[in-house]
This record gives C-alpha cells, sequence and structure tokens, in this order.
C-alpha cells in the first residue's frame, strides 16, 4: 500500500500532466459498487488534451468502512450502469431474510418481540420460523402446555415484530399456518392464494390449516418512530416496544404503532390484508385473547414502489497526496417529484469520525480509539465529524450545473460546476441521496470528479464590508492571500463569483501595487474574473491580493466564493477558504448579509418611461418594469398583469420562472406595448399594474400605476 501511495504521490504532481479524473458508472468508469469497498477504483491520468494515458488506483487506507448504501440498486443499460433507488417489485416479500436484512439493525436478524428483555431471546426461537421463508415450518403456539418461561399457557399475546431498517413502500401483508399436500382442498386454497402463489410441489404433505390464526392484530409504524435498536438500549428518547399485558383481557397495544387491521372471528387460513400504499420501517402481529393452539408458517410483506430515501456515500478516497479539486459533473436523470442531492466533504486523514462514550463529567465525553469504540456499550457511544481534520458535507449542488452537457467534448471539461469542499486536501468523500415518489426517481448514470497538483498550499481570502443594503450598490474589497510549498504550481488569474453583474472593477493590487492595463478585467454576469501577475514560489507567500469592485446583493448570505488558476493550466481552478487574508478587516469571511431581512422580496420597481408613448415613432413606444428579487433561492412563478382602473384585466405580460437578480436591463426585463391580449392598442389613460411572486408562504407583490398618453 505504501508503494501505491508514493506512485499517486509522484503521478498527481508531476507538472507534465493536466489533470486527474475519478469516475463513477456510465461505460467506462469505475462500477457504483467499488466505490463501497476498500478497493475503490481507479483514477485516469490525462494528458494536457484530457486524454487518458495512464490508469492508477485509488489507495484506501482504513481497516473498517467508511462507506454507506442505502437501498440503491444498479441498472444494466446498453450506455453503461445506473444507479436509482430500491425499486420494491410488488413479488418481493420484504420479510425474507435475505430482504430484511439488508440495513441490518441492533435486533437479532431484524426481528424481535415485545416481550420483557429476558424473555425475548426466548421467544425468538418460537417466533423467527414465520419469517424464515420456508412454508414448510412454523411459528407454533400450544396454549394449553408450554415449557418455555417466555412462552406459558395463553402468554403469549406479545407483538412479534419485522425491523426493515428504513421505510419501504407497503401495502399487503399476508400470513398463513403450514398448507399440506394432504389437505384435500389445496388446490382451491392456493387457487384463491393470489400471486406470488406458493408451488404445490414445495409443500409438505402433513397439512396444519386448522391451526390458522382466527384472532389477530397487525400494525406498523414509520421511521419517525425511532424505536431503540434493542431492548437494553432503550431510553426515553428512543424507548423500545410497549409488553403486552397477558393478565388483562383485550390488552391495548403500543400506542406507537399503527393498526392496519384487527380481527377476532377470521376463518380464512390465509390471511391477506390490502390497504394504501404507506412508508414503514416496523411490522408487528401479535395474537388477541388466544383460546386454542395457532401458528404462522409464513408473515410475508409485500409492497410497491421506490423507497422514498436513499443514500450512496463512497468509501473515503484517498488520493495520496493534498490535490486542489476542480470540477464536479453527473450525466442523470431528474424526474418531477423526486429530487437527488449530490454533496462532497474533504479532509486531511482517512477518518471523518472521531469516537466518544460519556464521562461521570457532564459536557466532558471520553474519547475512544476506534477499536475501543466498537466495544464500548451501544446504547451510550457516539460520534462527531472531526472538525479539525475534515470539513462538513458541502451545499447540495445545483443539479442542472452540474449535469453532462453531451454538445460539448468530454474531455476538455467544459460543462460540470467547481467543487465545494476545501482543498487542498488528500481526501474526498461524495454522497448521493435520492429523495423519491413511489413512481418516480431520479437516477444516475455516471459521476465523475476533476481534480490537479495544487496551485498553492493555502489560499485564504475574505471580503469587507460584510453587512450592505439590499437596494443600493456596495462598494467591497476582496482581500486574497496564497502560501506557496515547494512544487506548486502558482496561479495567475482570481475569479470572484458575485451572484449578479458587477456594476464596475475600481482598482487591482498585488501587494499595495496596483495592476494596470497589462492586466485585463473580465466583467461576466455572476462573476468577475482578474489577471494577476504570476504568482509562485516562496518569494510570493503572503502576497496580499486585493480587488475593489461594486456590487448589488440580492440574497441574504450571498458567499462570495473565489478561485485562483493557471492560465495555462487546463481547467482546474483552486478554491479560496474563507480565513484572516487582511489584518485591515476583522470579517474573516466570504459571506456578506443584507438589511430588511424578510422584507418584500420585490423591491426598487421601477417603470421607465412613464408615461409612455405607444405611436409608433420609436420615442417612448413601451413601458420597461424593472426591479430587483431578493432573498428567492429556487425558481418562482413572476406575472406582470395590466387592469384599467376597474380592475378588469388588459394584458397578461409575462409569466417567468424567476429566481433573485436584478430585473433591469435585457431579455428579463418585462415590457408592455400598449396592446391588450388581444393584440389591439387600448385608449390612452391610467392603469394599473401588478407584479406578482408566488412564495411558500404566501404572494409577494407590487402594485403601481402606469400612465399611456398618444
Amino acid at each position: 500500500m505504501l508503494f501505491v501511495g508514493l506512485l499517486l504521490g509522484v503521478l498527481i504532481v508531476s507538472p507534465a500532466l493536466a489533470f486527474n479524473a475519478y469516475k463513477l458508472g456510465g461505460k467506462d468508469g469505475n462500477a457504483w459498487m467499488a466505490a463501497l469497498s476498500f478497493e475503490p477504483g481507479h483514477y485516469a491520468v490525462l494528458d494536457s488534451a484530457g486524454t487518458p494515458i495512464e490508469m492508477r488506483p485509488v489507495a484506501s487506507n482504513i481497516a473498517y468502512a467508511t462507506w454507506e448504501d442505502t437501498l440503491n440498486e444498479i441498472v444494466d443499460a446498453a450506455d453503461g450502469q445506473w444507479m436509482r433507488p430500491f425499486f420494491v417489485p410488488p413479488d418481493l416479500n420484504l420479510a425474507h431474510p435475505d430482504v430484511r436484512t439488508r440495513i441490518a439493525r441492533g435486533i437479532s436478524n431484524n426481528i424481535t418481540t415485545s416481550g420483557s428483555c429476558s424473555d425475548i431471546s426466548t421467544q425468538l426461537v418460537q417466533v423467527a420460523p414465520m419469517f424464515d421463508g420456508d412454508p414448510n415450518t412454523a411459528a407454533f403456539f400450544n396454549v394449553s402446555t408450554s415449557e418455555s418461561s417466555g412462552i406459558q399457557s395463553r402468554l403469549y399475546v406479545q407483538n412479534s415484530i419485522v425491523e426493515l431498517g428504513v421505510n419501504y413502500p407497503i401495502n399487503r401483508i399476508r400470513f398463513y399456518p403450514r398448507l399440506g399436500t394432504a389437505n384435500p382442498k389445496i388446490d382451491e386454497l392456493l387457487a384463491l392464494m393470489g400471486e406470488p402463489r406458493l408451488a404445490q410441489e414445495d409443500l409438505a404433505e402433513e397439512d396444519f390449516t386448522e391451526n390458522f390464526l382466527p384472532w389477530y392484530e397487525v400494525s406498523a409504524a414509520n421511521s419517525f418512530n425511532n424505536f431503540a435498536p434493542h431492548c437494553y438500549l432503550s431510553t426515553p428518547a428512543n424507548r423500545w416496544f410497549a409488553r403486552i399485558s397477558s393478565r388483562r383481557v383485550d390488552p391495548p397495544n403500543d400506542a406507537r404503532l399503527i393498526t392496519l387491521s384487527k380481527e377476532t372471528e377470521n376463518l380464512d387460513p390465509i390471511v391477506d390484508i390490502r390497504f394504501p400504499t404507506q412508508q414503514v420501517q416496523w411490522v408487528a402481529v401479535r395474537p388477541l385473547n388466544p383460546i386454542e393452539n395457532w401458528e404462522i408458517a409464513e408473515f410475508e410483506i409485500f409492497g410497491e414502489g421506490f423507497v422514498e430515501r436513499a443514500v450512496y456515500t463512497t468509501a473515503v478516497l484517498d488520493f495520496g497526496t493534498p490535490v486542489a479539486w476542480g470540477k464536479i459533473r453527473w450525466d442523470g436523470a431528474f424526474e418531477e417529484g423526486s429530487s437527488v442531492i449530490i454533496r462532497t466533504r474533504s479532509g486531511r486523514d482517512p477518518d471523518p469520525n472521531l469516537y466518544w462514550v460519556p464521562s461521570n463529567i457532564e459536557g466532558e465525553p471520553t474519547q475512544l480509539i476506534r477499536k475501543e469504540f466498537e466495544r464500548a456499550d451501544l446504547s451510550v457511544r457516539f460520534t462527531t465529524l472531526d472538525e479539525e481534520n475534515w470539513s462538513f458535507w458541502s451545499a447540495p449542488y445545483a443539479l442542472t450545473a452540474g449535469q453532462r452537457d453531451s454538445t460539448l467534448e468530454a474531455a476538455a471539461w467544459a460543462d460540470g460546476t467547481p467543487i465545494l469542499s476545501p482543498g487542498p486536501e488528500r481526501y474526498l468523500q461524495i454522497q448521493v441521496i435520492f429523495l423519491s415518489s413511489l413512481h418516480q426517481a431520479g437516477a444516475l448514470r455516471e459521476l465523475e470528479i476533476q481534480f490537479a497538483p495544487p496551485a498553492a498550499l493555502e489560499v485564504v481570502g475574505e471580503i469587507w464590508p460584510q453587512d450592505v443594503s439590499r437596494s443600493e450598490s456596495t462598494n467591497f474589497t476582496y482581500s486574497v492571500r496564497p502560501t506557496f510549498a515547494l512544487g506548486d504550481t502558482g496561479f495567475d488569474r482570481l475569479e470572484i463569483f458575485t451572484l449578479t453583474r458587477a456594476e464596475a472593477v475600481h482598482a487591482v493590487r498585488v501587494d499595495g501595487v496596483a495592476l494596470g492595463s497589462d492586466f485585463p478585467v473580465e466583467i461576466l454576469d455572476d462573476r468577475i474574473v482578474v489577471a494577476l501577475p504570476k504568482l509562485a514560489g516562496t518569494d510570493d507567500t503572503f502576497k496580499l491580493i486585493e480587488v475593489e469592485f461594486a456590487a448589488h446583493v440580492v440574497r441574504y448570505g450571498t458567499q462570495f466564493q473565489g478561485w485562483v488558476s493557471d492560465s495555462e493550466s487546463y481547467g482546474v481552478k483552486q478554491l479560496i477558504d474563507p480565513g484572516d487574508a487582511n489584518i485591515d478587516f476583522p470579517g474573516n469571511s466570504l459571506g456578506v448579509r443584507t438589511d430588511e431581512l424578510g422584507a418584500n422580496p420585490l423591491a426598487q420597481v421601477r417603470i421607465a418611461p412613464n408615461p409612455f408613448t405607444p405611436n409608433g415613432d420609436g420615442l417612448n413606444d413601451a413601458a420597461e418594469f424593472r426591479f430587483q428579487l431578493h432573498d428567492v433561492s429556487v425558481q418562482r412563478a413572476l406575472t406582470v398583469g395590466i387592469y384599467d382602473l376597474a380592475g378588469r384585466p388588459v394584458r397578461q405580460l409575462k409569466q417567468l420562472s424567476a429566481i433573485r437578480g436584478l430585473f433591469d436591463r435585457g431579455a428579463a426585463v418585462p415590457v408592455w406595448d400598449g396592446r391588450d391580449d388581444a393584440g389591439q392598442p387600448v385608449p390612452a389613460g391610467h392603469y394599473i399594474y401588478r407584479i406578482s411572486l408566488d412564495t411558500d408562504a404566501e404572494t409577494a407583490s407590487r402594485v403601481g400605476t402606469i400612465s399611456l398618453v398618444y
């Protein structure tokens, strides 16, 4: 493993290489399942044209699992392997041991009872056959006699419980006694059974149909109830299942369980309960006041649809040496009614976690090493993120921003979105969370990350001021200070994300010296790109870069992310970390706060010209509706309507899918040409306009008057 790590280091820092890429899925990427193992696959070493010239293994230097796979499935297709949430087919028995134990819990094989802690192990021996997938074995209960201390005459009234690990969409529960071929009505019973149907050749001869359960309650609960994982781990916040009293007639069930079916006069040997699909993690069955022998050969749980939440977290990916993260991109199919969250975190050691148990001093837990943690009491041990060495999970990446653009050359990496996790770092984890409805779910065909030798050992930045007005432009100073190590490639470009188009760049300085026209500045719609003299090596360490610019902030908490890069490199930009870059400013942050938080998101509405004269002379023929949209983080419906003074609709100007920004120029600005919805000129006079924005809480609007003259 050391040899592999050395190879990685040599390959990554070689200046002749453009960048490297690690890919999951698709036709030529690592298998999705490879990243859920101690051998996460290989990354590609690329030349300056983006062509792979060598494949090298991604190291794994940790002896225990750091990955998570919660109910994802891999689907093979002509265009490669797709990953999506698990779809429950209607004929899959979720109570089968091969299925229910996919997400292991502290319970024995994910089954238990609601008996007292001392009785559960004995009771499990008795109830286990009803969940073993074999219709010729049964959980049999003799009401009159019993040698078991946990199952005595008429005393087994407990819930027999299946733990599915997570919520599954279920809509059917079926159970039955041992059915034998000696039963003269076996053909009729199997015909009425419904799919999936037992095959007669799989049944034993002896029949026990008469032992069916006439009195029962079937109940369930979803993950929000958060039952304790084991009887001995019960806490006030996460209690174990309530024990059913054996001394009462009609004892109540656990109040956290929802009854799906309750019957005291059942006459059907095969009980088949159907109900609207619901998300369920625990399913329980109990006898109600049993008065004769009964048994269950198989207790089966069925459903249909996508699981509502599936998590895929890669192992800690070890790239051998600190690297600068470039972009992340994916190719996926994303359906309405579902959501896919993709995020990353990075670190400088192999394990993101710290391990603890409480101590005798409140608020001062004792830290453990991993081996000690594995032996510690399950009911009290806990983990926390190693914040000194690992970042938190990044904000979710926008799905449209990272989606692969098939019209662009893949090797050029012109698509994708910058990785937000700090760098340079040696370790990275990628997490995908699928949030689905029953019939809609997202899917990923491939996911790829780009990385390269770092431009600098560290680059910190801050912005000032950090408290600004949302209605006016602000003059900012953006400060950056790099630290270089031997072999760092250096940089000559600084990119600052501004969200809206900056109004002007007033000055650029390096160590107090203003840069002239030889170093151009480019103002784009959502960022500034600044050319710099090449900075590299220890002589340029701690040199202060300052950019003074004017911009309008339209969202509270806007992060002015920044990146540095080499103009002669091939696309990998190093993210700037927030920190103390300029001793003149106390902020140490790249985020800013606006005033009037919670105010109307529609602000600074201006109609120009007003009045206007749509007479075709080319002067003031149309009125523009200019405004600012603040603190809107997702697309919202925005409409502009014109009404006469009696409130009758005249013209619906435009319906936009709008997000925060400045609607003061270009095609985004709604324009009225003085005509109604039928395209006819309206009479001269005064009219009412209404700009409306749909929000989660209500409809925000601005109303005013506009005048038209000829």
